[in-house]
């Protein structure tokens, strides 16, 4: 090899090295571009398509509720609602490492003091050091980028100090999502929980999800929406969105308002068990009554819009804004819920809560032959309008101030009570069909019975003489049945009870309901851990153990009036679409038949009828003169009393339960009506006259629609 030749190997040593690191270099790129442009390549379009474009949900109807004849109970109105979305919030720190540029703050630094900034607004402390010992130049350098970055003035005030100028950062004006929820607060009265866990919301939202609007508030009012809508107009509140909407609009206010019940916010639970189902965090769900039962087909589906925005969020109006909303913009119709059709008549409604005098209690009015509620009452009550999506305060320190008379109890349903003597009608049947006595048997009731040691009192002292069983029930003869119940024992009564409904929910759909007490041998060894034949007694005439609703004591006695049908109470009779086409008819349904001798439920129907009338029957001074009624008064006691007349004088809380069911016409009965008055005294008294008022409303109205040719 010559002197001027050289080895190629180390160059093409370098080359192949150079080549190696460019091809890994080519590599990694494609690699970052695949990722970019393929993997995430939606995503980053649909983030730069929201730097101008922002979904906006147009929310959907929600169905009506209507009366059986079509008279609107719950329809929707406008509203205003306010929205924040949190990818248009201040990017707090973003604006300090810009302002910082004049200083040299570092970025760890104007993160650390952006931290601190937001904390200072969520607690309303004092203006933040930003700068110490600046110069003027400095400090005129940090002005101009004040005004660039368009930040009010007062958001950094610089101050001269020994050492030349201090600049500070006041949380309560330099721009922050918690500056921004703090006012957003003030203007709409969120509490300090309340924004705390609107915060909590706003921080945890993460990607796309950021770009979603979350509900503050629901329904502003006037004196509200104004300043808050001059302020996100200004500017003053970005990330904040006022925006029109819907709100359920109960036109009765409390009229129903336990059957039809309220709307609210969907909570972090209700999403989690309805995922799936569409539901985001600011969307109603029935909370109770109709509005729960029926929340699949009264929820209607949300549309959405394109809207072109700025950077900060703020909707535009300008002529590319309409050119862009022309060539790329996106509408999708709202999709109206369904119209529930219930079986209640707004005037047979309002008539039984007009009627009801009592400070608590319920109404049930009942079709003999189909089950459909024609009235449900519940007393005491709320207004829905006050509940949906904002509690009312002032309505919720009325209920408050109800706590013993427990307003939100749906006392028809929910809640359970001793029957009384209205129970008496179980005892007779169960005697009856089970031979233990028959419709002519005669009892001599001398003003007590005595079993043992133990003495019961009929509520009559001096007795009602001899009694048979049509008597018994016309007198409400105590001794009568407390003689059936020793002879028979539990078993036959709790028996003939279940079969009439009693001890189960009715199956309405409205739930939860209660099942009340039917009280049988195993039940009382139990809970009272021995059965005694005492026990009996007092069960023969709706005392002791024995609870039920009112609903399940219509469901009875209208099986009693039918022949024996026993009905599955029925409040919602079809489902419409909004603009009236037939979805789904619900149909009446007969839960089963009871297994009662014919002529046996004849003599307790005669035992029924001589209540109301027949001179000595316990209702006859209540009787309507142009309608024939056949029923049963109760009182129940709540504590034991040695003279029951002091129950007159006592306290609210002590005295006794009035209770009256019957059923009209009593030849061909349609109707069954049962008034539970709590602690309200004596059946015929004060439970009686409610129940011949609604009774009269109902056969005025009837008469009302005959003179018409309409359908009842």
């Amino acid at each position: 090899m010559s002197g001027d030749q050289r080895d190629p190997s180390p160059a093409l040593g370098r080359a192949y090295a150079m080549g190696v690191v460019v091809v890994l270099a080519f590599t990694v790129v494609l690699a970052r571009l695949y990722g970019l442009q393929v993997r995430q390549g939606p995503e980053f379009r649909e983030r730069s398509r929201n730097n101008f474009f922002q979904f906006e949900r147009l929310e959907h109807d929600r169905g009506e509720i209507v009366d059986r004849r079509g008279r609107v109970l719950v329809t929707n109105r406008p509203s205003t609602n306010v929205y924040v979305t949190p990818a248009f919030f201040p990017r707090t720190s973003r604006l300090l490492r810009r302002l910082g540029r004049p200083l040299g703050l570092s970025r760890s630094d104007a993160e650390d003091t952006a931290r601190a900034l937001e904390r200072a607004a969520e607690e309303e402390g004092p203006p933040i050091l930003l700068a110490d010992g600046l110069t003027r130049a400095t400090a005129e350098a940090l002005r101009a980028m004040q005004e660039r970055l368009e930040l009010p003035l007062d958001a950094l005030p610089i101050i001269k100090t020994e050492r030349g100028f201090a600049a500070y950062v006041d949380a309560s004006v330099f721009p922050s999502a918690p500056r921004a929820l703090l006012r957003l607060s003030e203007l709409v009265g969120l509490d300090r929980t309340a924004r705390r866990k609107l915060a909590l919301k706003v921080r945890r939202t993460r990607g796309l999800d950021r770009y979603q609007d979350i509900l503050v508030r629901r329904d502003l009012p006037p004196e509200v929406e104004g300043p808050l809508t001059l302020e996100v107009e200004l500017g003053e509140l970005p990330g904040v969105t006022v925006r029109r909407a819907s709100a359920r609009d109960y036109r009765y206010g409390t009229l129903a308002a336990h059957t039809i019940g309220y709307v609210n916010e969907v909570s972090l639970d209700d999403l989690d068990r309805r995922k799936g189902q569409g539901y985001r965090v600011g969307d109603v769900i029935g909370r109770r009554g109709i509005e729960r039962t029926f929340e699949e087909e009264l929820r209607g589906t949300d549309g959405r819009e394109t809207v072109v925005v700025d950077s900060k969020g703020r909707t535009q109006s300008t002529a590319l804004a309409d050119v862009l909303q022309r060539q790329v913009g996106i509408r999708e119709a709202p999709r109206p819920g369904h119209r529930v059709v219930l079986t209640l008549d707004l005037n047979l409604q309002r008539a039984a809560e007009a009627a009801f005098d009592g400070l608590a209690g319920s109404v049930v009015l009942l079709e003999v032959e189909t089950g459909s509620l024609l009235a449900l009452t519940s007393t005491p009550s709320f207004d829905p309008s006050k509940l949906a999506g904002y509690f009312d305060p002032a309505e919720k320190a009325r209920l408050d101030s109800m706590g013993t008379l427990r307003p939100w109890r749906f006392r028809a349903i929910q809640d359970h009570f001793a029957p009384g003597s209205t129970f008496k009608v179980v005892t007779a049947l169960a005697a009856l069909q089970g031979r233990h006595t028959h419709a002519h048997e005669r009892v001599f009731c001398p003003g007590h019975f005595k079993l043992g040691g133990t003495k019961w009192r009929c509520w009559r002292d001096e007795g009602h003489g001899q009694v048979d069983l049509p008597v018994s029930l016309a007198w409400s003869c105590d001794t009568y049945y407390y003689t059936l119940g020793a002879r028979m024992g539990i078993d036959p009564i709790v028996d003939l009870a279940a079969e009439l409904g009693f001890g189960r929910p009715t199956g309405i759909a409205l739930g939860p309901e209660s099942s009340g007490v039917l009280p049988t041998r195993e039940w009382f060894r139990k809970h009272r851990r021995t059965y005694t034949t005492g026990q009996a007694v007092n069960a023969s005439i709706g005392q002791g153990a024995v609870s039920v609703t009112p609903l399940q004591l219509a469901v009875a006695f209208a099986a009693i009036a039918n022949g024996g049908k026993v009905l599955v109470p029925r409040i919602a009779s079809r489902i419409e679409t909004y603009d009236g086409q037939l979805v789904d008819r619900i149909q009446p349904k007969v839960a089963r038949t009871l297994n009662v001798d014919p002529e046996h439920l004849a003599v307790v129907q005669d035992g029924l009828y001589r209540v109301v009338n027949h001179p000595t029957g316990t209702a006859f001074r209540k009787r309507l003169r142009n309608l024939e009624v056949s029923g049963k008064t109760g009182t129940a006691q709540v504590r034991k009393m040695g003279d029951r007349r002091k129950s007159r004088t006592a306290s609210w809380k002590f005295k006794d339960h009035a209770w009256f069911a019957a059923y009209a016409p009593s030849e061909n009965p349609e109707v069954v009506v049962v008034v539970f008055n709590e602690h309200g005294g004596g059946g015929s008294s004060t439970a009686a006259p409610i129940a011949m008022r609604v009774l009269d409303a109902w056969r005025t109205q009837r008469e009302w629609t005959a003179s018409l040719g309409a359908k009842p």
